[in-house]
């Protein structure tokens, strides 16, 4: 490492520190010096800034762009990059449909709607600022789905948004300015929001996963959860309660939601498995010692397990303590009891008991064989 003294092109002198072989460092030092200095190149490329702005702004208003929002700097900034945006869309526009499809997979004029969507609907500086280091095909690709709908697809999803704001509700004791969206259908419910480790809590303990391809937490409706109505309804009064806006399309459900009439999800079921009864929990509670204690019960994860032939002992224990069966677990039940009503029921004869011969005894009471050694 040495410091080099000398003059730059611009005629002010400075010094420049210069690394690796002393015999390449002559040749580094002149071509720095044959810059210009530090101090007079940031003034040349902030003057080039300010040409290319202006220009950028006068090409901008001569095209009918809109204005765009952000601070005078972002402005300024932003204005240049969309300019430069604006020149490479028509190089490719003036290299052909052939060039375009080979290059895009896309045609002309569906670049051209691009091109005029990118300008006439992003406005923010912040947006082109994000993207100045990416490339036109992966602009392109970002923008295409959005730029491309047709007509009919456009008022559609206004009309959606106009719906879906009618159907927002918004609890008195609102804490978060964003709206839990709830998405009901027969074999399934769910719900998108921000990242919010309130929300997340809720929906974790009302057995809401979370879906990566939907980006939402969700449930699937089956026999032991009830309805999708009911579900949607119950998850939506427990949002408004905690103080989350809800929007539920469905207006029954939304009632229900904003009344609290629902049904609430039953946590304690007994299903079928094999040939044995298992009764089953997920609401926290210690039933554990409970289960155990009915006839021929084991415990077998995640379940305790009892033989069908003790149901009733199980309908008991399900009525004291709030269980519900499956329609298999029924199922099993009503097949033992017709197995048992059609099984052959005999009256058995007593047993035959087996009367058990003491030979001494006969010899001693007899009285024409006395044995020899056992007389006086």
């Amino acid at each position: 490492m040495a410091w080099y003294y000398g003059t730059y092109s611009c005629g002010h002198e400075g010094r420049v520190q210069i690394y690796g072989p002393t015999k390449d460092r002559q040749w580094k030092a002149d071509r720095e010096f044959s810059k210009m200095c530090p101090d007079c190149y940031e003034e040349y490329l902030q003057k080039q800034r300010e040409e290319e702005t202006k220009r950028a702004m006068e090409l901008a208003k001569e095209m009918e762009l809109p204005e765009l929002r952000g601070t005078e700097k972002q402005v300024a900034w932003a204005a240049r990059i969309r300019q430069a945006l604006i020149e490479k869309f028509d190089e490719y526009l003036k290299e052909g449909e052939e060039v375009i499809k080979r290059r895009f997979k896309i045609s002309l004029p569906d670049l051209m709607q691009i091109r005029d969507f990118i300008l006439t609907n992003r406005t923010s500086a912040s947006y082109y600022i994000e993207l100045r280091y990416m490339t036109l095909f992966d602009i392109i690709e970002m923008e295409k789905k959005e730029a491309l709908k047709s007509e009919w697809q456009k008022q559609f999803e206004k009309e959606m948004e106009q719906i879906k704001q009618e159907s927002i509700v918004y609890p008195e004791n609102t804490k978060d300015k964003a709206v839990a969206e709830i998405q009901v259908r027969p074999d399934r419910v769910a719900v998108r929001y921000p990242k919010n480790e309130r929300f997340r809590l809720i929906v974790k303990e009302l057995g809401y996963e979370w879906d990566r391809n939907s980006s939402s937490w969700a449930k699937t409706i089956k026999e032991t959860t009830g309805s999708a109505e009911e579900r949607a309804a119950e998850l939506g009064n427990k949002l408004l309660n905690a103080g989350f806006p809800v929007c539920i399309l469905d207006p029954e459900i939304r009632q229900k939601a904003i009344n609290g009439e629902y049904d609430p999800e039953c946590r304690r079921w007994i299903y079928r498995r094999d040939d044995k009864l298992a009764i089953n929990w997920t609401d926290g509670s210690d039933l554990y010692k409970k289960a155990i204690t009915l006839p021929s019960a084991k415990w077998s994860r995640p379940s305790v397990l009892v033989r069908v032939e003790y149901y009733q002992e199980v309908e008991e224990f399900a009525e004291l303590y709030g269980f519900r069966f499956t329609e298999a677990a029924c199922q099993l039940i009503e097949e033992h009891k017709q197995q048992k009503e059609t099984a052959l029921v005999v009256k058995p004869a007593p047993e035959k008991k087996v009367e058990h011969k003491d030979g001494l005894e006969d010899i001693l009471q007899s009285e024409a064989s006395v044995l020899d050694d056992l007389k006086d």
